[in-house]
């Protein structure tokens, strides 16, 4: 049986620690059921209570809602809540009753501890048994045994995961200590397979056991991920790979089956079979192996190929009726052993043949231990060869040489790209496809033509090739040669050249579609006719028309096919349309054009969530028989909902939902009409609602109830026109308790399109950017302006649409003119920059990353790509649209550097020393400027830190000063010691911001204060 939970994981109350804990059962009360129309018809502005100021102390507490999945019969919910910094729970909550069980996940609102790295931790989703009758998810230990663990370093006292499996009949909770993954069949009940964290395993071949398991710990998704080795020794000289105990558990029974040196596993979706490899201490009893499930429970091991070697990339067909995999075995007493791949024919006693060896492959060739499957009918398998592995040149080596770089013209890509795609370089791979009914195979992609995509069959590839326009690409947009290739021949067709923008092959191989010269075009495989769809067309574009840099617009895209490649279905800029390939049927606006004539957007929903963790089709094809759910967004009120539309039908769109709120993208329980989806306002958390109908939702999640403490503002739209009468929409948010007949100081915030997000909550949470939750609930109106450009002028274009927009609301007499403030991160950093140069309406100023000399930033790189930022003037969002040379004064017109003089708006600078897409010296060098013209500037440089700051310490830290900053601008707050002092260097590390409170003079009653 199963050991208790660790000691580790904080428990609700009064819960027993044995296999038989159970979870808080609460009852929760709903009331009546509310159908989603009338909750629509309330006003959405509620009042506004004195309430808490927001401040830092309150970030951490603000839960998120992740991992949100249904169980197939739309019976059960299952989330993690987890907080912004602490420990989270499992939530698992009946849709139609009031059970809601919690087990707690442990440390799973981790912040990031270092700087410039990648995102934080994300926890794997549960997933629930295809039966419905558990949910399973990895659990870990609490934030305090984390940091106890961080402050000891050592490996031994990292804390271990836990796998914990909630009965949905009772609650009852089973808890594995010390896991590694976990899986369950996709098709099937009954059954999960779970390996242990290293040190486990028993370290040799035994036989079965009934011992107490450990669990294995789930990837994304619940699939079942290789381990890379728990531990390893050396004979011979080579790395020696040893496996983990794998525990297959009967969830009826509790039966278990411990199977020792696992490496990787998988079921087949149907649950008849287990496959698994093993990597052992003693190397004759590594290999391959399946063993059947049934009623009867596990049947006994089976090898598929075993002995001396190691065994990788295990994987099912989607008929369950055959394996492949890979291994050296056949090679493995050479010094350097060669893989080959096999396959398995699954019966009652299964036959292995290998397919491709090294005797096979050409001298320069191996095949890759990575990426093997089967084509979608199980006719071919995929896998990959690679060149010999480029060891990289020991440092000591070139003690006593030159060292360097060199810089070629004829180089399709700079040295910076070179360097960061090294690693990639070396172990670059090339696609493959074996046919099992030839017993023949191919190599599809070499260095020429770089990708391929496969038809379901494998016998059509789409393959397509940049390289003759690599030298383009680095001052353009770049275009790709596409070819259709037969996998069985190697023979080659040219479909298109010069193709600016993606290539899609049709499900079943018969056609590729692509976008150019404003339209659409198919290339028939059987004919070799290629077709202009929508040349017969007026009056409609399939093209961005809203498209604002000095680039080739975009197309809309593709949203879907149909069965048997009989349509294609394509986007305009409202509407969906259906498409012929062939071009023998005429182009048909599915919609009705009803999104064109009312200003909704309509997209195809693909109600994946739990439908997607099982096998069910592709997204990409629709049955025209079933009605399609739409998305819809007026982008002018900017509401949203649900449509339902039908392909065969000649009928308007069927309205089910729209409303003043964002909704997300619903989730549908495969087996059942159940639908899960979030809705959020400005001042409403997306929480999960549920309902048998989009337009009859109960919520059934409350995921932050402490909002209701605080003081919240509120957004409303707002409408003006920019200096040429154009147009334009922003967000005005404004503090709780608004009294229009006060004067309020406001902060301007924006970067390109922004009032699309007026009904998108923004939870409390410090980072460089001007968050309107926090600034409101401290008593600012925010003012969020979109932006019309003009190419050549992309700084008096930000000029000419933001500051008519703040002098409109100006005019509307709650707003202080002289306590007004703006900023911006990245591009919108630069527009605040240069606006400062223009106008001296603005009192303070925060530029975050700015561009400040388009003429130095134009030949810098990108470092966190290795690119040229020459593109990023020419063709993209700076929108010069022409070369430095050719339109020198645009240039140094829009260069916010050659105007410091006029500037009198304070500013305070962010430029971190590590940012690889705006050059860190652009910072400085508009610092410098501004310091020699006596200017009140203030530059912070987070050290190691990249674009956007990433640790967590730093994104408080810039929060911290800009609050400060703005208030003593803004409000008349007393000036930080750092703007009147500044930070000698000597003291870097010793003079620490205290946590500060960005209200002005008098708090709310009950407010937590902090420290100045």
């Amino acid at each position: 049986m199963l050991g208790a939970a660790p000691p580790s994981l904080a428990r609700p109350r009064n819960l027993p620690s044995t296999q038989d804990m159970r979870t808080l059962h609460r009852t929760v009360c709903r009331g009546a059921l509310l159908a989603l129309g009338a909750a629509l018809s309330a006003a959405q502005s509620h009042a506004q209570g004195a309430g808490r100021v927001i401040t830092q102390a309150d970030y951490d507490i603000w839960r998120s809602i992740q991992g949100t999945t249904l169980s197939r019969d739309g019976r059960w919910l299952a989330y993690s809540l987890v907080p912004a910094v602490g420990d989270g729970d499992l939530v698992v909550r009946s849709t139609k009753g009031s059970t809601e069980w919690r087990v707690p996940r442990g440390y799973v609102g981790r912040p990031q501890l270092q700087p410039n790295a990648d995102s934080g931790f994300t926890a794997p989703p549960p997933q629930f048994s295809y039966d419905g009758r558990v949910v399973a998810a990895l659990t870990y230990a609490s934030r305090a045994e984390f940091e106890r663990a961080r402050r000891g370093r050592r490996a031994a006292d990292q804390p271990a995961t836990s796998l914990a499996i909630v009965s949905l009949a009772d609650g009852k909770v089973t808890t594995v200590p010390r896991v590694r993954s976990f899986a369950m069949p996709r098709e099937a009940g009954g059954w999960i397979a779970y390996l242990l964290a290293g040190g486990d395993s028993a370290g040799g071949r035994g036989a079965d056991s009934a011992r107490t398991p450990g669990v294995a710990a789930a990837t994304p998704g619940g699939t079942p991920r290789p381990i890379s080795g728990d531990s390893t020794a050396r004979r011979g000289g080579r790395r020696q790979e040893t496996g983990a105990t794998l525990v297959v558990r009967e969830l009826a029974s509790g039966n278990e089956t411990r199977i020792e040196d696992v490496t990787t596993y998988a079921f087949a979706d149907s649950g008849r079979w287990l496959a698994y490899t093993t990597a052992s201490r003693a190397e004759s009893h590594n290999g391959a192996f399946v063993r059947a499930l049934g009623a009867s429970g596990i049947g006994a091991e089976v090898a598929l190929l075993s002995g001396k070697g190691s065994y990788r990339a295990l994987t099912f067909d989607r008929a369950q009726k055959q394996v492949a995999f890979v291994s050296d075995h056949a090679d493995s007493a050479a010094a350097r052993p060669r893989m080959s791949l096999y396959q398995a024919r699954l019966a009652a006693t299964p036959t292995t043949r290998a397919l491709v060896t090294p005797a096979g492959l050409a001298a320069d060739r191996l095949l890759s231990d990575r990426g093997v499957s089967f084509t979608r009918d199980g006719s071919a398998v995929v896998f990959s060869v690679t060149p010999p592995r480029l060891d990289s040149i020991p440092a000591d080596s070139l003690a006593d040489k030159a060292v360097f770089d060199l810089w070629n013209y004829k180089d399709t890509r700079l040295q910076p790209q070179q360097r960061l795609e090294a690693a990639r370089d070396r172990g670059r791979s090339y696609t493959a496809v074996y046919q099992l009914g030839t017993g023949k195979w191919l190599q599809l992609t070499n260095d020429s033509i770089p990708q391929v995509s496969l038809s379901e069959d494998g016998r059509e590839a789409l393959a397509v090739t940049n390289v003759p326009y690599a030298l383009e690409a680095l001052w353009g947009e770049g275009a790709n040669d596409v070819y259709l290739l037969d996998t069985r021949t190697g023979a080659r067709k040219p479909v298109a050249r010069n193709v600016r923008f993606r290539a899609e092959l049709s499900p079943a191989g018969r056609y590729v579609v692509w976008f150019a010269d404003h339209g659409w075009h198919a290339y028939d495989a059987q004919s070799g006719k290629t077709t202009d769809l929508t040349a017969k067309l007026t009056g409609v574009r399939f093209d961005q028309e809203t498209w604002d840099t000095p680039s080739d617009p975009q197309p809309w895209g593709v949203a879907a096919w149909t069965a048997d490649d009989r349509s294609v279905l394509v986007y305009s800029h409202y509407d969906v349309w259906e498409l012929d390939p062939s071009g023998a049927r005429p182009a048909k606006v599915v919609t009705d054009s009803v999104g064109t004539k009312t200003h909704v957007q309509f997209r195809l929903v693909s109600t994946g969530g739990a439908r997607g963790r099982f096998r069910g089709g592709d997204a990409t094809v629709v049955d025209p028989s079933q009605p399609l759910l739409l998305s819809a967004f007026d982008d002018r009120s900017k509401e949203s909902g649900f449509y339902r539309e039908r392909l065969d039908a000649a009928t308007p769109p069927e309205r089910i939902v729209m409303a003043a709120y964002k909704f997300g993208a619903p989730i549908k329980a495969a087996d059942a009409d159940v639908y899960a989806v979030t809705r959020q306002s400005f001042t409403e958390f997306p929480d999960v609602w549920v309902g048998e109908r989009l337009d009859r939702l109960t919520k059934v999640t409350d995921a932050n109830p402490q909002q209701k403490q605080y003081a919240w503002g509120s957004a409303e739209l707002f409408e003006w026109a920019n200096g040429d009468g154009v147009p334009l929409q922003g967000v005005v948010y404004k503090p709780a308790n608004f009294d229009p007949s006060k004067k309020y100081p406001m902060l301007v915030t924006y970067y390109e399109q922004m009032s699309d997000n007026l009904y998108a909550y923004d939870a409390p949470a410090g980072r460089n950017r001007i968050n309107p939750t926090v600034y409101a609930s401290n008593g600012y109106v925010v003012f969020t302006p979109d932006i019309a450009y003009t190419t050549g002028y992309p700084g008096q274009s930000a000029l000419k649409s933001v500051v008519p927009g703040v002098q409109a609301i100006v005019a509307r007499g709650f707003v202080d003119p002289k306590r007004v403030g703006i900023g911006g991160q990245s591009w919108g950093g630069y527009q605040s920059a240069y606006i400062v140069t223009q106008t001296p309406m603005f009192a303070a100023a925060f530029l975050g990353a700015p561009v400040a000399n388009m003429t130095s930033a134009y030949g810098g790189i990108r470092w966190e790509s290795g690119n040229s930022r020459v593109q990023q003037y020419e063709r993209g969002q700076s929108r010069i649209g022409a070369t430095l040379w050719d339109a020198p004064m645009r240039y140094i017109e829009n260069s916010p550097l050659f105007y410091v003089p006029r500037i009198t708006t304070p500013v305070l600078i962010m430029s971190n020393d590590a940012d690889g897409a705006v050059p860190w010296y652009q910072g400085i060098e508009l610092f410098i400027a501004l310091k020699r013209f006596g200017k009140e500037a203030y530059l912070v440089e987070y050290n190691g830190e990249g674009h956007n700051p990433r640790k967590r310490a730093n994104q408080l830290d810039i929060d911290r000063r800009m609050q400060q900053f703005f208030a003593a601008k803004l409000k008349g707050e007393p000036a930080p010691e750092w703007m009147e002092k500044g930070i000698p260097f000597v003291n870097k590390g010793r003079d620490q911001l205290a946590p500060v409170n960005a209200q002005s003079t008098a708090t709310s009653a009950g407010q937590a204060t902090l420290p100045r």
